[in-house]
């Protein structure tokens, strides 16, 4: 994926976290192109319409064996009922380790300070707890 796909990504990264824009989004994917040819980069995953389903970003590590590893990260997924998409994903990723002769394949979750349910839209967490926040009419004075 380069630069120029990253902004037809964009509608994906928004339904998944609205709170990133797309000067962000297109910043963070200008620096994930800029690496080193090959050793990190970006995905995306289309549809036969050329949709975006699917972004993650990799990069070749070593595992604790000093042997190649893929590692995914910043994986954001639209879930369709009927889809493939996770096929699709392990597919890409498989060819990508085969490509680069890694032995090994991790998926990196980062640690997050907010508690945010497993398979969780940070956005409608987010929404539904400002909701939250905010004062009732009835409330006020």
């Amino acid at each position: 994926m380069g630069v120029r796909d990253a902004r037809d990504a964009y509608p994906l990264i928004y339904l998944h976290d609205a709170s990133v824009s797309l000067s962000e989004w297109l910043n963070f994917a200008r620096r994930r192109c800029r690496q080193p040819a090959g050793r990190t980069g970006m995905i995306s995953i289309r549809d036969r319409r050329g949709i975006i389903h699917a972004v993650f970003v990799y990069r070749i590590d070593i595992d604790l064996h000093a042997r190649k590893q893929l590692c995914l990260n910043n994986l954001v997924v639209a879930r369709m009922p009927g889809s493939t998409i996770d096929d699709a994903i392990l597919s890409s990723a498989n060819a990508l380790a085969a490509r680069h002769a890694c032995k090994s394949i991790s998926l990196e979750q980062p640690l997050s300070r907010r508690a945010v349910p497993h398979g969780a839209c940070p956005t409608i967490v987010d929404l539904f707890s400002r909701r939250m926040e905010q004062p009732t009419n009835a409330s006020r004075h």
